[in-house]
């Protein structure tokens, strides 16, 4: 954790609940690095070549807020840069790959629960209404006769099955890190 603390200002470092949130959205940040070439290389085998630029234009935004910490920003200011590059990213995939049908829309699940791991139940709760009423939306538009471009990928199946590996891994990984957190609390409780 030395060199994720580097990135961390000292009155962030100070509190411990926020220490370890920054730590969190740091760890998610690199996270968001490692996997993004992944998934822009993916878009390309499947000849969609715009999602993969806007994969790495959401994750360069998503890198970047937590050294954002150092520039002034609050962590919640962090933290809402990060999902809400995560929700416009979603938000663009679900319009391009076919409305609320599309392999992409579960992964909005993502924005209430970095927002609950990281600012906890006010932000989660939030990014849930964000969510639900993002979905909402995606299905009445569907229903109102709104065409969404149907899946331009060579393969369907293929993003599927990579969209909900990458899902579980990522939900793990969240679940991961609040359970990690509750257990540091409780120990320091004692």
């Amino acid at each position: 954790m030395n060199q994720v603390d580097r990135i961390i200002p000292p009155a962030l470092r100070a509190v411990p609940r926020e220490r370890q949130a920054a730590r969190h959205l740091a760890l998610l940040a690199g996270l968001t690095a490692a996997s993004a070439p992944l998934l822009a290389m993916l878009y390309h085998l499947l000849g969609f070549d715009a999602a993969g630029m806007v994969v790495f234009t959401g994750a360069t935004v998503m890198l970047v807020a937590p050294f954002t910490l150092n520039a002034g920003f609050s962590l919640a200011s962090a933290r809402n840069l990060f999902i809400a590059a995560l929700y416009a990213l979603k938000v663009w995939l679900a319009l391009n790959l076919g409305g609320i049908g599309a392999p992409t829309v579960s992964w909005f699940i993502l924005c209430p629960m970095i927002a609950l791991l990281l600012g906890g139940a006010r932000p989660g709760l939030a990014w849930t209404g964000i969510v639900v009423a993002t979905l909402f939306g995606l299905f009445i538009a569907e229903h109102s006769g709104v065409t969404m471009q149907a899946f331009p990928v060579s393969d369907p199946a293929l993003l599927d099955l990579a969209s909900n590996i990458g899902l579980v891994v990522l939900a793990s990984v969240i679940v991961v890190l609040a359970s990690n957190s509750s257990a540091g609390i409780e120990r320091r409780a004692r």
